[in-house]
């Protein structure tokens, strides 16, 4: 998957990096979100905290930890 990264907002420059997976952290941290490439070539699993099989799919992509959101701040 192809990944753009906007580090000084809109307009600017992004920096383009290839991945197979991403976890994006919130400002504590934790893993919010989730891209990983599935095995079959153009699909991604993707998943947010608040879906209720996040923390299955954290681990089946590596990383061995436990999200609990208790609350979502928009």
């Amino acid at each position: 998957m192809r990944i753009e990264i906007i580090p000084a907002g809109i307009g600017s420059k992004p920096i383009i990096l290839e991945a197979t997976q991403v976890v994006v952290k919130g400002e504590n941290g934790q893993p919010v979100q989730l891209a990983a490439e599935s095995g079959v070539p153009g699909v991604l699993l993707l998943s947010n905290v608040d879906d209720s099989d996040f923390n299955e799919l954290l681990q089946q992509v590596g990383y061995d930890i436990t999200v609990i959101c208790n609350k979502l701040d928009m």
